[in-house]
């Protein structure tokens, strides 16, 4: 039988495969569709994580959110810093990919809890596996730590909030393997569709 944390890297070393397979084609103009993406998805990362904290019951999920909803608040202000590098401000739509994402987010009731931090686990946790092929993407594309910080701040971040993520999954997940599950299936095809949008499609 496959175990949880066998399901949930699973899904996070699919998610890191189909990404790694598009960075080799992306071009500055993909770069910067993809930092316009970021932008949009993380304007409102501090407002989902205190959401999540709010509703979560469980003391360390509620500690935990809490905590990230600091940590990321304004994350999105690195994706707007690296446009402007090239000379560029945010569009002002917000992609349905990411409207999409926030609906589901949002739609997280206070009894399935445990979807946020399988959401967390597998969104956090990608970063792991895709620190090499970023990094090297980053060098084909000659762009320096200016134009990059959003990238490189988060393949640094999101190992730790992965970890942290990683270990409340092991300790909590008795409680609703379920909820955590399905939360980590819907956020992965979440990020995968945001990404596909910004770096594969035409």
């Amino acid at each position: 039988m496959v175990s949880m944390r066998e399901q949930l890297e699973a899904l996070t070393v699919g998610m890191a495969r189909q990404v790694a397979g598009w960075l080799p084609a992306v071009t500055p103009e993909r770069y910067l569709a993809f930092l316009d993406m970021m932008y949009h998805y993380t304007l409102r990362s501090g407002d989902r994580l205190r959401l999540a904290a709010e509703r979560a019951t469980l003391p360390e999920l509620k500690a935990f959110f809490a905590e990230l909803a600091a940590d990321e608040q304004s994350h999105y202000q690195l994706a707007k810093a690296d446009l402007a590098a090239f000379g560029r401000t945010p569009s002002d739509a917000t992609p349905r990919e990411v409207s999409a994402f926030h609906a589901f987010w949002e739609g997280i009731p206070a009894e399935r809890q445990l979807s946020f931090l399988g959401a967390l686990y597998v969104l956090e946790g990608v970063a792991r596996h895709l620190g090499g092929d970023t990094r090297q993407g980053l060098g084909r594309l000659g762009l320096d730590r200016t134009r990059a910080r959003f990238l490189l701040v988060h393949l640094d971040v999101d190992v730790e909030h992965g970890a942290r993520a990683q270990a409340l999954c092991e300790s909590l997940g008795a409680h609703g393997p379920e909820p955590l599950l399905d939360g980590a299936r819907q956020a992965a095809d979440f990020w995968v569709a945001i990404h596909r949008r910004a770096l594969a499609e035409a």
